[in-house]
């Protein structure tokens, strides 16, 4: 007698689960975009910077060009300088009015001067200036086991964080806020760019701070005693 073969045999395969889709590409910076415009480019990082840095870097590339970086770091750090100077040329020109002949012509002259060549060649110390902390800061996150990634990740971060310049455009306390504002901003930029835990990233940025202060203090200290030993050899 034959077998009755079940009318669904051989049992059909369950369907396939479709794969999951590939998550979206993470959005660039506005500055690295090229199809975003200049100006609102500029203006979107610096806003991400400044108020939304763990954003902005982790959107950060890390690879690539770094003319674009560099050219953020420069507009931003000489719009810092020629604000500050600005205001100084202000406040000496009020001094001049309030106490006439304070300042003589040569001093008046020379600050002019420098004030003007400091404006033009804001870029080249920008640079120099920024190249320096990279290369300290990057010590430190080597020392500290925080460095996953190049030198030239540490570089592109701090241009970014010329970002806080911009708050020198505010009278008087404008430099103390860029400085207050810039270690914080550092420290998360770091942290994003080279996926470091923000310890070491923290490490990285005040551990030089600190090496500072504690060399300036030791040379005002050797200069006070230096200063007393004159005075008490004229008594």
């Amino acid at each position: 007698m034959a077998t009755e073969v079940p009318p669904n045999w051989p049992p059909s395969e369950p369907p396939s689960t479709p794969p999951p889709p590939p998550p979206p590409a993470a959005q660039p910076l506005p500055w690295e975009d090229p199809a975003y415009p200049p100006l609102e480019a500029l203006y979107e990082t610096t806003k991400l910077v400044l108020f939304y840095p763990r954003q902005a870097f982790s959107r950060m590339s890390t690879t690539g060009s770094m003319s674009r970086p560099i050219l953020f770091a420069i507009i931003l750090g000489w719009v810092g300088v020629a604000v500050a100077q600005l205001y100084q040329w202000v406040f000496r020109s009020t001094i001049t009015r309030l106490l006439p002949g304070i300042f003589g012509r040569e001093d008046t002259f020379f600050a002019k001067v420098g004030g003007i060549a400091t404006v033009i060649t804001a870029p080249v110390w920008i640079l120099l200036g920024l190249a320096l902390a990279t290369l300290v800061v990057h010590f430190f996150l080597l020392l500290l086991g925080g460095a996953q990634k190049g030198l030239s990740t540490t570089f592109r971060t701090l241009a970014y964080t010329e970002a806080t310049y911009l708050f020198q455009v505010l009278p008087l306390v404008g430099g103390v806020i860029a400085v207050l504002w810039w270690i914080p901003i550092a420290i998360v930029g770091l942290a994003e760019a080279h996926q470091t835990t923000t310890g070491r990233a923290a490490g990285a940025v005040l551990a030089p701070l600190l090496l500072c202060c504690v060399c300036v203090m030791v040379v005002l200290l050797v200069a006070g005693a230096a200063i007393m030993g004159a005075l008490q050899n004229l008594r």
